[in-house]
């Protein structure tokens, strides 16, 4: 079936729960971390981190994804403006860290560049504590601007016209929010709109246009490839149903890219990689039997793939079978012996270390 199973809704993509945001401060004094984060304690904010130095900051921000960091400029081996640019570059387009960068002197041009790279919010310091805490505040819930507010209206009016079966006019008030800016939910019921009238192409049309804007958008990946599959063009629907369920699996949505990849083997028996992909996800769920009968499958046709091996290891692992893990691990390194990964994993299993991966 091509047509998509419902319209997008309208997600509020800030978390609004004061409780679930944690925040990053990054500032070379220790007196000025402890005083921003009195201030956020104040505000209801009491997930926080500290970092002293941008390189420093930077490691956090990979370990532990915070929702916000706010630095200071001048921080020792990275900078602010630094760091802004390094997480706007690893963010994803629908999880955008929030960035507030605040420091002394600011210039004109460092002011410019932020926002050119992405800053919520830019402060001035001194600045008083009131002011401080105004800006962060806005930085997280950020008035609307008037244009947005007639998109959001005009988006959830679309969306009680699908609802309500009157999909002309719901096309008509979609094309209207894409007069306001472009968004990958309104193509996305665009796609929705067409595939149920029966226009494929013009269904696809939207669904590739909201992949554009946003490249993880998972629905709109499998709704490709299911209009591809519908129209005979397997190669591509495969292709599209594949990365759907590789966007899904790195959200450990396991039902949802299992169901996929189950559609891409009935699309095409022989696509042997999802048999690994499988593997991983029925390992994730603890369905180890399934993992070990799909490894299988993938090493009949990848016998020479050294991380096929080194997977079978770890589900022997959980299977408390540390002796086949290890055979499995000399197989893998037999193949590559410059496998990090599973000679440290064979020697602490030798050892009789327990060690989760």
């Amino acid at each position: 079936m091509a047509e998509a199973d419902r319209p997008a809704g309208r997600e509020n993509s800030r978390r609004t729960d004061k409780g679930q945001i944690t925040i990053l401060l990054v500032d070379p004094a220790n007196q000025t971390l402890d005083h921003n984060a009195a201030l956020l304690q104040e505000m209801g904010f009491f997930n926080h981190l500290q970092a002293e130095n941008g390189s420093e900051a930077l490691a956090m921000v990979n370990n532990f994804e915070p929702e916000m960091v706010v630095a200071q400029q001048n921080t020792p081996l990275i900078n602010g403006l630094s760091l802004l640019r390094l997480v706007r570059e690893q963010d994803s387009p629908e999880e955008e860290t929030l960035f507030v960068l605040y420091g002394e002197n600011l210039t004109s041009l460092q002011v410019a560049q932020a926002g050119r790279v992405g800053a919520n919010a830019i402060i001035l310091t001194p600045c008083d504590d009131e002011s401080f805490k105004g800006r962060i505040q806005e930085a997280i819930y950020p008035p609307p601007a008037p244009e947005d507010e007639k998109a959001e209206e005009l988006f959830d009016l679309s969306v009680n016209q699908i609802q309500e079966g009157r999909l002309d006019q719901a096309l008509e008030t979609c094309q209207s929010i894409l007069e306001i800016h472009d968004n990958s939910e309104v193509y996305y019921n665009m796609g929705y709109i067409k595939s149920r009238k029966g226009d494929l192409e013009g269904a696809l049309a939207c669904f590739r246009r909201a992949t554009v804007i946003n490249g993880h958008h998972a629905k709109a990946h499998q709704q490709m490839g299911l209009i591809y599959q519908k129209l005979g063009r397997e190669e591509e629907a495969r292709a599209s149903l594949e990365l759907a369920a590789e966007i899904h699996m790195e959200r450990n949505q396991n039902s949802e890219a299992e169901e996929i990849f189950n559609t891409v083997l009935a699309l095409k028996p022989s696509t042997t990689n999802v048999y690994n992909s499988l593997g991983i996800i029925y390992r994730r769920q603890g369905r180890l039997e399934e993992a070990l009968k799909a490894y299988g499958k993938a090493l009949k046709v990848h016998k020479d793939d050294e991380y096929i091996y080194f997977n079978i290891a770890r589900v022997h692992l959980d299977m408390g079978s540390s002796l086949a893990a290890q055979d499995y691990l000399r197989q893998a390194l037999k193949i590559n012996p410059d496998f990090p990964a599973a000679g440290d994993l064979l020697r602490a299993t030798e050892l009789g270390l327990k060690i989760n991966i």
